[in-house]
């Protein structure tokens, strides 16, 4: 049976969904990272890239053309994952109510300033 979305992780996907594709800047699908996972072996709901229908499932996408080929195309998956986490995090340390805004995605001030650190 899968498990249901926390609310943290729900506010934290639709964070990332305001980003808009990594690739070219349309209507995002979330994609949970597949590199190193056997088959349908689902990442965590933090470890996700917004990429649109196009380069999620459609004939340029992932699912479509395969990890290997799609990543040398476009990036690798875990480096796309950081990326996401530096500009969500960046995003909710610079709005008006960071504790709030880290809070809502289970996460504290604290946490979201040290990953920034440890990976920019």
């Amino acid at each position: 049976m899968k498990k249901r979305a926390s609310k943290e992780e729900r506010a934290y996907m639709g964070m990332v969904a305001e980003l808009g594709c990594l690739i070219c800047g349309g209507i995002p699908e979330i994609h949970h990272n597949t590199k190193n996972r056997g088959y349908g072996a689902k990442s965590s709901n933090y470890d996700i890239i917004p990429i649109c229908y196009k380069h999620h499932r459609g004939e340029e996408g992932i699912h479509h053309i395969g990890v290997k080929t799609w990543e040398a195309k476009y990036g690798d998956q875990d480096d796309l994952v950081n990326q996401v986490k530096l500009r969500v995090y960046a995003h909710i340390l610079q709005s008006d109510y960071p504790e709030y805004e880290a809070e809502r995605i289970g996460k504290t001030v604290k946490e979201l300033n040290n990953y920034i650190l440890n990976n920019t």
